[in-house]
């Protein structure tokens, strides 16, 4: 009896703890929520940021990538992604695919996801309420990471004809086999028995600290923590973490073991039929460090595209810019502002149709 009391004491103590910790680290100005329904049932979250003064006709798509959700282009910094392009004249819908931020899955209990239920269920249910809300069939995709993966992969299935341009940033269309890589995706996976690994729950726990303290190995390969303020840490903690799929995971780890970007359920190649789309042009942007997507990658991925318009853009110092960047920090990173946001803003404005 006593260990049943402690234990219940201890889920009521964590509870508080990371209800109190959501709370105090709560984000303003936020946008309208629409709900998306997807063909399998999910009940996805887009958040719409209307500009003051609508410059351009097509919409922009934000997508979040592993274990983030909308929040990451929401971020409370001194500026974020989603509202610099609203004050450049864009519709901007920031998205919390299945399993992140307020997406919710119609049978909890047995809720599962892999990558291919992103590229062609969230994303085609996305574009449909886009246009359903704007009138436009066509979008501009900017995708972090995995965001951006999905993006490109996409534009060859479900999303064929319907994307206006793509911009990637810190995506990874490559792999090479890496032991640690490997062995943190199976570890993930060792430790989702529901179906998800609880990155949100534990990101929240240790958000109030992060900042004071020296960060963990991990964290250093997620971002460049030297271009992220103490308070904006505990922020970012706090409010734009989501749970790991098992599913997806799985995935990722073939795709990491074997090189090849494949479908979880036939092992068809889905890299190859996304490089060979012409019509969508497409920048390239990869930070001087990132380790999860390294300058290589970025190089590798812009020689292989074969769209007829693509740019490529590499943030560092060594490229002129205030700071060498990893991979998370290309978006929340104290200046990404001034050095990474003006090459997306021009490269959207320059293929969007004005109004």
């Amino acid at each position: 009896m006593t260990t049943l009391l402690i234990i219940a004491a201890f889920a009521a103590l964590l509870t508080s703890w990371v209800t109190l910790t959501r709370v105090w680290y709560h984000l303003g100005d936020r946008p309208r929520l629409l709900r998306v329904t997807t063909a399998d049932g999910w009940s996805l979250s887009l958040w719409y940021r209307a500009p003051l003064e609508q410059r351009f006709a097509q919409p922009v798509v934000l997508c979040h990538g592993l274990g983030n959700n909308h929040a990451f282009f929401e971020f409370r910094g001194r500026s974020h992604l989603a509202r610099v392009l609203a004050d450049a004249g864009f519709q901007v819908f920031t998205v919390d695919c299945r399993g992140a931020g307020r997406s919710r899955a119609p049978e909890p209990a047995f809720a599962e996801a892999t990558i291919d239920d992103h590229i062609d269920l969230d994303v085609p249910a996305i574009l449909d309420a886009i246009e359903a809300e704007t009138g436009q069939s066509k979008v501009l995709w900017v995708g972090h990471s995995l965001g951006g993966v999905i993006g490109v992969l996409a534009s060859a299935r479900k999303a064929r004809g319907r994307l206006r341009a793509l911009v990637t940033i810190g995506s990874p269309l490559f792999f090479e086999p890496r032991a640690l890589f490997l062995r943190a995706l199976k570890l993930g996976q060792t430790f989702a028995p529901a179906g998800a690994f609880p990155a949100r729950v534990l990101s929240t726990m240790f958000a109030p600290i992060a900042g004071w303290f020296p960060a963990p190995t991990i964290a250093h390969v997620t971002a460049r923590i030297d271009n992220i303020d103490g308070g904006d840490q505990r922020v970012l903690l706090a409010n734009v973490f989501a749970d790991l799929w098992r599913g997806v995971l799985a995935q990722l780890e073939t795709w990491v073991r074997t090189g090849l970007l494949t479908n979880a359920n036939d092992g068809s190649d889905l890299r190859t039929p996304a490089l060979a789309v012409r019509d969508v042009p497409t920048l390239i942007i990869g930070g001087s460090v990132d380790q999860l997507a390294p300058l290589a990658v970025s190089q590798q991925f812009f020689d292989q595209a074969q769209a007829t318009q693509k740019q490529l853009v590499l943030v560092g110092k060594a490229f002129g810019h205030q700071h060498d960047y990893g991979h998370g920090d290309l978006i929340v990173g104290r200046d990404a502002d001034t050095d990474v946001y003006p090459a997306v803003v021009g490269f959207l404005s320059k293929h969007a149709t004005t109004v």
